[in-house]
């Protein structure tokens, strides 16, 4: 017999994971420290030196918001949750709680190909989470809603794929070449689904 959990407990324990990460994100960014308190240009110099870290909190900070919507609009096709269910979307609360570090790191150090590499590698491991989630769910289609069609949602699976891991992975290989480039590709992925989804809205 099917384990089930309880879907709206589930997602009230992923919405305040999501609030928790949020909140993470921004205690990273400490007000800075100046010598001559009264000085203006020390202050702007010092805040300009943060800037680092203020852009890396502002793509984090979008990027987690994609992912609440990414995973509301995915529980919603979900009739039941089964054990496989619950724990792939632990996995994917893990990962997505770690990102306040690479984060971090990737503010202390904007140019290093590493940082940029770590901060990909943990964002592909958070996008695959819900790749194996959906491929999973394809196994079980019981598990679906009976509104949701079976094909697009297969359909749907393959693209995550292309737009989750696999963005990130291109995004780790041009960190080599420039780490601008590897920021550009991490940017892109956010802002591409804000507009793909304001899209779909306009069509409904």
């Amino acid at each position: 017999m099917m384990n089930l959990f309880n879907k709206g407990r589930v997602e009230t324990f992923s919405d305040g994971i999501f609030a928790i990460i949020i909140t993470l994100l921004v205690l990273e960014i400490k007000v800075p420290y100046v010598a001559n308190d009264h000085s203006a240009a020390e202050l702007y110099k010092a805040i300009l030196g943060m800037l680092p870290k203020i852009l890396g909190w502002m793509l984090s900070f979008f990027t987690i918001a994609v992912i609440w919507v990414n995973h509301h609009r995915l529980f919603k096709q979900f009739r039941n949750l089964d054990n496989g269910i619950f724990w792939w979307n632990a996995v994917l609360l893990l990962w997505a709680s770690f990102i306040p570090f690479p984060t971090a790191l990737l503010g202390d150090y904007p140019s290093n190909p590493f940082s940029l590499i770590f901060y990909g590698l943990i964002m592909a491991l958070m996008a695959a989470s819900f790749s194996f989630m959906r491929f999973y769910v394809l196994r079980k289609p019981d598990l679906l809603d009976e509104s949701v069609d079976i094909d697009s949602f297969r359909t749907g699976s393959r693209m995550s794929i292309v737009f989750g891991p696999a963005m990130y992975l291109s995004g780790i290989a041009v960190s080599f070449i420039h780490p601008y480039l590897a920021f550009a590709i991490y940017l892109g992925i956010p802002i591409y689904f804000i507009f793909s989804e304001n899209k779909a809205a306009k069509q409904l």
